[in-house]
Formats: structure tokens, C-alpha cells, sequence
């Protein structure tokens, strides 16, 4: 995914019976390097959607940045790569997302997507709604620090 004023914004949508999501036409343009993309655990309860060189990336940074604590390398690298999944667009733009990944980021009818730049974040709207406002302070104290 080309990181691009189209994969930043948050959108509201809901998801089906069948654990389908339509994720925003600007949104799915950020997908440019092929139909398939990887959906995978994220972190604070919410799923990441990357494109597959998005993936291949993160992969590499991985494999280049080891931790200190070789145990717990090996089991955060376990969890994401356990989690992670395939999926790609239908023709209605939406991405069958499988029961254990709902399940992880207690997706329930309301979902909040959010353009990361160079990923996609899927967070249950509640869930989103108070991260967002416990951390509406940081970003405030953040944004005066760099001068923004």
C-alpha cells in the first residue's frame, strides 16, 4: 500500500452475519500492488490490514530489528504470524474477515476503520470511540512538543 493522502481518514461501516466488511473505495485505491492483502492481530484489540508488500515489509523489519528478550521475540512473532490470513476484495469491496479475528478485536455490527498510511486499522466502534478519547490528551501534548 503507497502511503497517500487515501489511506488516512476514519470511516464508520457496519459488518454482516458473515463477518464481511466493505472497507471505503479510498481506502481500497491505497491497495496497488495486487487483490490479496493480509489481515492479521494488531495491536490495543484491532486487526491490521496490509497489502502484501505492505506485509513482505513488515516482515523484513522483523527479521532486522531483533529484540533483547529472544522469548518474547519469538512469541510476538508467533501471535502475528498465528493470526494472520490471506483475504482479498470482492466485487463489492468487502474482505471476509475469519471468526477468531472478530472474535480477537470483539468486532461486533459496528466497525471503525481507520488509514494508517501504510496500513489499515478495523477496531469495534466502541472500542475506538474510548482509545480515542483516553488518548486525546497525548495527542494534544504531542502535537505541542512538535510544534504541529
Amino acid at each position: 500500500m503507497k502511503e497517500n493522502p487515501k489511506s488516512i481518514g476514519t470511516y464508520f461501516y457496519s459488518i454482516d452475519s458473515k463477518n464481511r466488511l466493505a472497507v471505503p473505495a479510498r481506502l481500497r485505491q491505497s491497495f496497488t500492488d495486487g487483490p490479496n492483502m493480509v489481515l492479521c492481530r494488531g495491536l490495543e484489540g484491532c486487526l491490521y490490514l496490509y497489502s502484501c508488500e505492505g506485509w513482505e515489509k513488515l516482515q523484513v523489519k522483523l527479521e532486522s530489528q531483533p529484540l533483547k528478550n529472544k522469548s518474547a521475540q519469538r512469541a510476538f512473532k508467533r501471535m502475528l504470524f498465528a493470526s494472520a490470513c490471506e483475504v482479498s476484495f470482492d466485487d463489492e469491496g468487502r474482505i471476509l474477515m475469519p471468526q477468531q479475528l472478530v472474535d480477537y478485536a470483539k468486532l461486533k455490527k459496528d466497525v471503525a476503520i481507520i488509514g494508517m498510511g501504510q496500513k489499515i486499522e478495523i477496531w469495534a466502534k466502541a472500542v475506538w470511540s474510548m482509545y480515542e478519547n483516553q488518548h486525546t490528551s497525548a495527542f494534544s501534548r504531542h502535537a505541542a512538543e512538535l510544534d504541529i
